[in-house]
């Protein structure tokens, strides 16, 4: 597994060609010019590790609108400055959010099963947790293909800086800060309980 962390705003000032085909420009030119840009990053960032021309790199679409080539799995994540790529052999999911105030008190049950919600309360509703809890539950859902709405689904709990899924099988949560100010969570199926991932929070 590896991931990659960008500033957007310094991904609209690069030179990054396009290595879209006639049916992505066509979508370019209706979600913008920073859809272009990310687009033909990832193709160029997949191409790389699937020893492909991003000519063969070829998109298709889950049932909740998640991209995915046959090659090689992958998510993203783009919360206002920053973007984040995930890459694994294995189904993955990543989740970055700005630590920003939020109505907590009504966004959290929206995310967080009944056990974690109820310590989060415990613990005097703490904006780090919150954080780390809504990238986590977005992160998982993101790893098995399915929506934030069925995020009760994934129960897990959050403890002293460690996201711990309450269900079987789940995936190893890697919680990590992409840059100042920013969340981000991982998930995705661990080969080994001695990886070392940098940037714990």
């Amino acid at each position: 597994m590896d991931y990659l962390v960008y500033s957007v705003s310094e991904l609209m000032k690069a030179d990054i060609p396009s290595t879209l085909d006639s049916r992505e420009e066509n979508e370019a030119s209706q979600r913008g010019d920073a859809f272009r840009r990310i687009r033909s990053l990832l193709k160029r960032e997949l191409s790389r590790r699937c020893g492909l021309p991003t000519s063969e790199i070829h998109f298709s679409y889950g049932a909740h609108g998640k991209p995915s080539v046959p090659q090689l799995e992958f998510n993203i994540s783009h919360s206002d400055d920053c973007l984040c790529m995930a890459f694994h052999h294995a189904p993955i999911g990543i989740d970055v959010e700005k630590i920003r105030p939020r109505a907590m008190e009504r966004l959290a049950p929206r995310f967080m099963a009944a056990e974690q919600l109820r310590a989060f309360r415990e613990r005097g509703s703490k904006t780090e947790e919150f954080f780390a809890c809504w990238c986590a539950a977005e992160a998982l859902v993101k790893q098995a293909g399915d929506t934030i709405w069925n995020a009760a689904s994934y129960p897990f709990i959050y403890n002293k800086g460690c996201i711990i899924p309450q269900f079987s099988p789940a995936p190893y949560i890697h919680l990590f800060s992409p840059m100042q100010g920013y969340c981000g969570a991982i998930a995705y199926q661990r080969e080994s309980p001695l990886s070392d991932l940098p940037n714990p929070i």
